[in-house]
């Protein structure tokens, strides 16, 4: 007896034509998911690159912020790409007035070689100078910068930081100087600052970078070419890279007061990012 089989249907299946249309729109598909991938992955890409330069050129701004703010009052100046400062290393305050005993005070009047410090005595290095009642007018004697800074050959009473071959010790809260010093005018505050030479921050577009210059001898100009002395033998060190401009900008508000503008923008590849910093500086003297 011979075995009944069921009936069999239609056979169902892809046709060519069929095939062709799902590989065509799978294809199109495709095309268009790498393109918003694409796009995806290009934005977070240039996302990132632009916070990189956003860190970097707010990490810089933030240590030339503090740099300036540590300037002994009336120092800064700007020329150009170049903004210079004399940092402090050391403060106090001399004796202005005599109490009855045995107090050194600090004599305006004549060459004086010593003084009591009140507080904490700063502690002063081979080299330091002292600055006292610096002021902005450009004139010998009254400003650090100007006229033989280096006092090779300062008459008494005709400037406001020492000369180069006095040298400063402190000890059991008193400031002596090894060759008495007459200092051109009294500060309000009885101040003193201790030095060690200026500090200058470069840009150089040329090479995209932005160093900062430090310890290295007050000139009467400020010093802005970095192949020449004193900014060629100074110690230096890259502050941040990829700088494709930067402006200093520095307005005296009144005597006791500066603003610093500083606009800096840096650029990577097809990405560019500026960002401005205002640094408020106190002058009182």
């Amino acid at each position: 007896m011979k075995a009944i089989l069921p009936a069999v249907k239609g056979c169902s299946g892809f046709t060519l034509v069929e095939l062709i249309i799902v590989i065509t729109l799978v294809g199109v598909v495709a095309v268009m998911a790498s393109t918003i991938i694409s796009q995806q992955m290009q934005g977070y890409v240039d996302t990132a690159r632009r916070a990189e330069l956003v860190g970097k050129a707010d990490a810089a701004l933030s240590r030339m912020a503090r740099d300036l703010r540590n300037a002994v009052p009336h120092s800064i100046r700007v020329s150009g790409s170049a903004i210079e400062w004399v940092p402090i290393s050391g403060f106090g305050r001399y004796r202005k007035f005599p109490t009855g005993g045995a107090g050194d005070v600090l004599d305006f009047s004549v060459a004086d070689e010593s003084f009591d410090v009140f507080g904490s005595v700063p502690a002063v290095a081979a080299g330091n100078r002292m600055v006292i009642a610096n002021s902005a007018a450009a004139a010998s004697g009254y400003n650090l910068y100007q006229a033989a800074s280096d006092g090779s050959s300062l008459p008494l009473g005709s400037h406001v930081i020492t000369a180069t071959g006095v040298t400063l010790s402190a000890a059991a809260g008193v400031i002596s100087l090894s060759t008495p010093f007459q200092f051109s005018q009294d500060s309000i505050a009885s101040r003193f600052y201790i030095v060690d030479g200026a500090g200058s921050y470069v840009c150089n577009l040329s090479d995209g970078t932005l160093r900062r210059y430090q310890s290295y001898p007050l000139q009467s100009s400020q010093p802005t070419n970095t192949a020449l002395a004193p900014l060629a033998s100074a110690a230096t060190a890259l502050l941040v890279d990829a700088v494709s401009n930067c402006v200093f900008g520095y307005t005296a508000l009144d005597q006791q007061h500066g603003l610093v503008t500083i606009e800096l923008e840096l650029s990577l590849g097809s990405e560019s990012i500026s960002l401005v910093r205002f640094i408020h500086v106190e002058n009182r003297p």
